[in-house]
């Protein structure tokens, strides 16, 4: 009797686990056993800019595989149709498309084994040359790849490479859909300057409770402007959900803890924090107060550290102390740099904290020029040798960059950011964005700027927002870098009273490899 009631008691015990067992994998990896919604695409797709914060550039960690590859070999035909739950390649137009093109494999010359985006003719359309002819005016061609199902994964990321040889305007477009009608991605437009890498990190909320499709567009619209866009090596790289069990612990014995490992941090290859006890100021020329003169009188311009500024403040930092510039001239670009050269490849972070901002002078009413932005603030980058010189003093306007910057036209917030190509005092618009409401933190608070330059790519981030992607290959060896503020002509700033100036601080200036 006692041996029977000692094996009851054990089965029961076995049963109470299993059930624990049961309920505690479902509360663990709920994703996991849910079947992702079926749908079928159906053009015309609406694209939609990636939000990086929502899915930021960062790789995926160890333990992730590819999980999809094409090389767009002999084996590559897709078929014109959406229809179907098998994994294929699909091409498709929108209702918008008067080119009367597919997608398709190149199967000859420089870019053999390659997509394309007008290699199969609709109706009577004639045979083109992918590599020697120019694509057709008005396409809007899609290349899609699905349905997927990926809802047994935490994380996925799409890279592959592209050529682009396009008018500006024209665009290369890449995303997934999880809903049939929008695609969320990223483009780029123009010439990309050879062949580059592209990437995409996939939305796990879209991609776990949705099956997913790959897509690449093409939007054309200038007639022999370029051989279009191509791309190769396509792949998608995933992360496996993980299904914890815990063991039922008797007699309440303690696990064993894991040690919890020490996360590596990634060097810098330069990085200036200007916090107390540090000599970060001297590599951006010192302390330096400037005096010049315009139609107007006298001004002065120049950097500091905060607290110790020719008008005291108090020392204002991300944490600790930061680069100040400040200025109360107009149409005095005051720039400075610490003369490091960055390589080909990188990405450039810089916190940046507007302090005293003067707001637009608006007299002009509707004849102000288009260019009066109002005070500006930003980072240069790619700089030419001759661009900067040991102090603010000496930064040399005529020299070739590129730069980012914020202008406003009140004196709480700026209203737009913009990017430019420079040489020879003359300055190129490359793009431009609004300010989505919320992004920035306001005066005396910090955003984080990033900037990364990949072959001919340069995306510009804001508190890790994709505000800017743009494609240009004019100056591409790395330069040197550096912060500005710059009150544009005719702005509120012409000679303030004494003791005021616009006044821009700088932080955490550090340099990466990409």
């Amino acid at each position: 009797m006692i041996k029977q009631l000692r094996n009851r008691r054990w089965w029961l015990a076995a049963l109470a686990a299993g059930w624990v067992m049961i309920v505690i994998t479902s509360l663990i990896s709920p994703s996991a056993a849910a079947q992702p919604r079926a749908y079928t695409p159906e053009p015309p797709f609406d694209f939609v800019p990636v939000d990086q914060a929502l899915a930021p550039d960062i790789g995926l960690p160890p333990g992730s595989t590819a999980i999809f590859t094409e090389t767009f070999g002999a084996g590559f035909s897709p078929v014109p149709s959406l229809d179907g739950s098998t994994p294929l390649w699909r091409v498709v137009v929108d209702p918008a498309d008067t080119a009367g093109y597919y997608w398709g494999r190149v199967t000859s010359g420089a870019y053999i084994n390659t997509g394309w985006t007008a290699v199969t003719p609709i109706g009577g359309q004639p045979v083109l040359n992918p590599g020697v002819s120019a694509y057709p005016a008005g396409q809007r061609s899609w290349l899609l790849y699905g349905p997927l199902d990926l809802h047994k994964y935490a994380q996925v990321r799409l890279v592959f490479r592209y050529s682009l040889d396009a008018a500006a305007g024209d665009k290369l477009l890449w995303g997934a859909t999880y809903d049939g009608n929008q695609v969320f991605g990223t483009w780029v437009e123009g010439q990309s300057g050879g062949w580059v890498t592209g990437t995409l990190q996939l939305d796990p909320n879209g991609f776990r409770n949705n099956l997913t499709y790959l897509a690449f567009g093409f939007e054309g619209d200038e007639d022999l402007a370029g051989l279009g866009a191509f791309i190769d090596d396509v792949k998608l790289i995933a992360q496996p959900l993980s299904t914890n069990y815990f063991p039922v612990v008797m007699n309440n014995y303690p696990p064993t803890p894991t040690p919890t490992p020490t996360a590596t941090p990634i060097p810098a290859l330069f990085s200036s924090t200007f916090n107390p006890g540090n000599t970060d100021l001297a590599a951006w020329g010192g302390r330096f107060d400037g005096v010049g003169s315009g139609s107007g009188g006298t001004y002065g311009y120049g950097q500091c550290l905060p607290g110790d500024c020719r008008h005291p403040t108090n020392p204002h930092g991300n944490p600790a102390n930061s680069l100040r510039l400040y200025n109360t001239a107009y149409w005095v670009m005051v720039a400075s740099s610490p003369n490091y050269v960055t390589p080909a490849d990188y990405e450039l972070y810089v916190d940046i904290s507007p302090v005293v901002l003067y707001p637009r002078d608006k007299s002009c009413g509707e004849s102000c020029p288009p260019d009066n932005l109002g005070n500006w603030y930003g980072v240069i980058f790619n700089a030419s040798s001759n661009t900067f010189g040991a102090t603010p003093g000496q930064f040399n306007y005529n020299g070739q960059y590129y730069r980012f910057f914020f202008y406003n036209i009140d004196s709480v917030l700026p209203i737009g950011m913009a990017l430019d190509r420079c040489s020879n005092g003359t300055c190129s618009r490359l793009g431009t964005s609004s300010v989505p409401s919320g992004l920035l933190n306001g005066l005396n608070l910090w955003d984080r700027v990033r900037i990364r330059r990949v072959g001919t790519t340069i995306q510009v981030y804001v508190n890790d927002v994709l505000i800017l992607n743009r494609t240009d290959g004019t100056y591409l060896a790395g330069g040197k870098f550096g912060v500005f503020t710059f009150p544009s002509d005719g702005n509120a700033t012409q000679y303030p009273p004494t003791g005021y100036e616009q006044q821009v601080d700088f932080d955490n200036i550090k340099v990466y490899n990409p």
